[in-house]
């Protein structure tokens, strides 16, 4: 599956990048500098699953969901959204932007490949028309 992740933190890239590979995925990084280039990254990658950390200084992430869904290459493509101290009202306003799956920090490693493998799964599972299986373990949408 082709990945792209947003992340400022250069430990937490670097870790997801590294067991993104090992599990076999084609993974490139989008660098948070401004919405502008994180959109080129993500328009000219166009992948399979987006890994967006919440707390990048340098856009929005908020802004960067809203613009991948309203993007026409990228609008269905699915966001697994690393995050801490979401309220309920905020998470249940970014429920309602779709294809998002959640996962809190500190990021563990086995539910983080396990939150990608569901998306996965249900992303081959769109594309045969297949139905979509509820999960377990993070929380998604």
């Amino acid at each position: 599956m082709k990945i792209v992740v947003v992340a400022e933190n250069g430990f937490m890239r670097s870790s997801i990048h590294v067991n993104l590979l090992s599990s076999g995925h084609e993974v490139s990084m989008a660098e948070p500098t401004g919405l502008l280039d994180v959109l080129g990254a993500l328009r000219e990658a166009q992948p399979h699953l987006v890994v967006l950390d919440y707390l990048i200084p340098q856009c929005h992430s908020e802004t960067v969901i809203r613009t991948i869904r309203e993007d026409p290459i990228l609008a269905g493509t699915p966001i697994l959204l690393i995050f801490e101290d979401l309220g309920s009202l905020q998470l249940e306003r970014l429920k309602g932007w779709g294809r998002m799956t959640f996962l809190p920090k500190p990021v563990q490693v086995a539910p983080f490949l396990q939150a990608v493998a569901r998306t996965q799964r249900r992303t081959a599972a769109r594309a045969h028309g297949g139905s979509l299986g509820g999960g377990q373990g993070s929380r998604s949408n």
